[in-house]
């Protein structure tokens, strides 16, 4: 493995950890308004998701996937419920903020809605069939296999934990917490039009 392909391969994961969408909503809504401890949670849990993908995407298993309507499908569906009850939730919470919640039960939920929101997301598992298929070989030897499925979880969580220390500074909690419910109801609307957007297009 040349240096120049360990750049490229690190060049495409991080672009496609730092694309908006559901993920990067998800992860500051728990970071945000579940502390910066969930926060990092959500972005490990999404970063072993992004590895699970890469790993389909690098023994083959994704093209499976992919052909296969219902699994697909199935997968876009769900992500679709699952985000439509992010939404519905944060509408209707009415808990106050608290930044040092350490709750196990409340861990394990933001690292459960990281890997989520990414192993429900179909759209990674193409984004990885696309990407990798550029350095996939079969003369590829098992540490670089090993690396191209390492790289892509630790790059994403990497990002998305700095992320979350961004958006978790005093000044921008401070903002936050004085628009507490406004940006609650806003982000819950987000999340329900994410959904039925996507819904909408499984028909186009």
């Amino acid at each position: 493995m040349t240096l120049l392909t360990f750049a490229q391969v690190f060049s495409v994961c991080l672009l496609g950890a730092m694309s908006p969408g559901p993920s990067m909503a998800v992860v500051i809504n728990n970071a945000v308004f579940k502390g910066r401890y969930n926060g990092i949670l959500t972005s490990i849990g999404h970063g072993i998701g992004i590895a699970f993908y890469a790993t389909f995407a690098v023994l083959g298993l994704g093209l499976i996937i992919k052909t296969n309507l219902f699994i697909f499908n199935g997968l876009k569906i769900l992500s679709i419920i699952f985000l439509i009850f992010i939404g519905v939730k944060s509408i209707f919470n009415k808990e106050r903020l608290n930044l040092e919640k350490k709750d196990i039960k409340e861990n394990t939920i933001s690292f459960l809605q990281g890997f989520s929101i990414s192993i429900l997301n179909p759209k990674i598992l193409v984004w990885f069939i696309a990407i990798y298929s550029q350095f996939m070989s079969t003369d590829n030897e098992l540490i670089f296999n090993i690396y191209l499925v390492s790289i892509a979880g630790i790059v994403d969580a990497c990002w998305y934990i700095i992320l979350t220390l961004t958006v978790t500074t005093a000044s921008a909690l401070s903002f936050f917490h004085t628009k507490l419910i406004l940006i609650q109801k806003i982000q819950g609307f987000f999340f329900i039009a994410l959904g039925i957007g996507l819904f909408v297009n499984l028909f186009i």
